[in-house]
């Protein structure tokens, strides 16, 4: 019974037999209960009909051979008993059963020489007689008796019989009822075997049930297929990741080799070409250094801790401060408000984002260049007056060592993709514009809030 079809037709089965019992238990007490209301409204008529009887077995001193109602009452299997102060007058039909105990008036039943019997008791009502006479009558219940258990066992037979007819019945049933739920089977199997996230389960047929079903699957379906798509994206930019990352460490590493080979082989180089070298090999390093800080920022901002409360103002005139005294040369304008401005982060994601931004515009603007940061809100702006960035190449550089048309400019080619990084894990927006104040490039980020 794992199957859902077995499972279905049993259950059915069950309920089936439990309201056929139930309404067979019914349907017998009530042929019960009208079967012995006629045979009490027989005794009881016949009782009113022998009390005329009666009356004159006392006055008339009636012979108690008296055929008729001797026919009458064994046809029936009814005993007749006229009795005066527990002094028997009278009786007719089938011999009275013997009891131990008188019977009461009114109706009754008792059991004698393992034979039931249902009784009926009254007065003889008679101004002469005084009340002091008694008709008793009593049949047998063993036809009643006979006819319940007849009824008992065809009410077995039928739901049986009905039982069978149903299970069969459900059994067919269930296949037609089951046979969209096959058709989903079939085509989930054969998603599974093709690895084919594309296909789609018909979504109007069956029951509305399973039609629910079928467009929770095909939804499903779509969740498994965009995460498939994005987890080939992520391997892909994995693979690129690591190949440029081998790439950009290869070129100092290769560098500062070839300069420290040419200085052991050649040791009488002169001093001035030696001191040449020493710096190339020094850049080499500090280029190689760069790179490796990066590649530690983005593994760090992968691994964010929980945000908190933090204020955004406070953190962008620290950074400011920080890298304007990094280059004295370019000229910083601040607009950001006194005030605090707080938002959910993490406080070393922040500082690195800022910083980026902020090194990004120093380096790549023009000679006597000028950044400007701008806090209004939850709207952070940093422009320079550089030479601006192609809308072309705005969305390229955000992806690691990506420099866009300019490879030979100084940096890791990192600084940007931290900033998306942590763009992405506050839940902002990023947007690089023309900046209409100094003419450079403008980045715009939009904290949630």
């Amino acid at each position: 019974m794992r199957s859902l079809r077995g499972r279905l037709t049993l259950g059915l089965t069950l309920v089936l037999a439990a309201v056929l019992l139930v309404a067979g238990t019914l349907a017998e007490r009530e042929v019960d209960a009208d079967q012995r209301s006629a045979l009490d409204d027989r005794l009881k008529r016949t009782a009113e009909l022998s009390r005329a009887t009666a009356v004159a077995a006392v006055q008339e001193e009636l012979p108690p051979g008296d055929d008729r109602l001797n026919a009458v009452l064994r046809a029936t299997r009814t005993s007749l008993k006229l009795t005066l102060r527990e002094a028997e007058l009278f009786q007719a039909g089938n011999a009275p059963p013997q009891r131990a105990r008188p019977l009461r008036d009114g109706f009754s039943t008792f059991t004698a020489g393992g034979v039931r019997y249902r009784a009926y008791a009254t007065a003889v009502e008679d101004a002469e007689l005084g009340g002091l006479a008694r008709l008793e009558l009593s049949t047998e219940l063993t036809a009643l008796d006979d006819r319940r258990s007849r009824m008992r066992e065809r009410l077995l037979i039928l739901g049986a019989l009905a039982l069978l007819v149903s299970l069969a019945g459900v059994f067919a049933l269930s296949s037609l009822v089951l046979r969209p739920l096959r058709r989903l089977q079939e085509i989930t199997a054969s998603v599974a075997a093709d690895e084919d996230l594309s296909r789609r389960v018909p979504p109007d047929e069956g029951t509305s049930e399973l039609r629910v079903l079928a467009r929770s699957f095909n939804a499903m379906l779509a969740r498994l297929g965009r995460s498939s798509e994005e987890r080939e994206r992520a391997l892909a930019a994995t693979r690129r990741f690591a190949a440029d990352a081998g790439h950009e460490l290869r070129t100092p590493l290769t560098s500062a080799q070839a300069t420290l080979s040419t200085l052991a082989r050649h040791p009488d180089l002169p001093a001035e070409r030696r001191v040449a070298m020493a710096q190339d090999a020094q850049e080499s390093h500090r280029r190689l250094v760069t790179l490796l800080d990066g590649l530690q920022d983005l593994a760090r901002g992968d691994a964010a801790a929980p945000h908190v409360p933090l204020d955004l103002s406070d953190l962008a005139d620290r950074v400011l401060a920080e890298v304007s005294a990094r280059h004295p040369a370019v000229r910083f304008d601040s607009a950001i408000p006194e005030t605090p401005v707080v938002i959910d982060g993490w406080e070393p994601g922040l500082v690195s984002l800022l910083e980026n931004l902020l090194e990004n515009s120093a380096r790549h603007g023009a000679p006597g260049n000028r950044v400007r940061v701008s806090l209004d809100g939850r709207t952070l702006t940093v422009e320079d007056a550089g030479p601006g960035i192609d809308p072309a190449l705005r969305e390229r550089l955000f992806e690691p060592f990506e420099r866009g048309d300019h490879p030979d400019r100084p940096g890791s080619g990192l600084g940007l993709a931290i900033v998306a990084q942590q763009v992405s894990h506050h839940g902002a927006s990023i947007a690089i514009e023309r900046s209409a104040a100094l003419g450079g490039a403008r980045f715009v980020v939009r904290f949630p809030g």
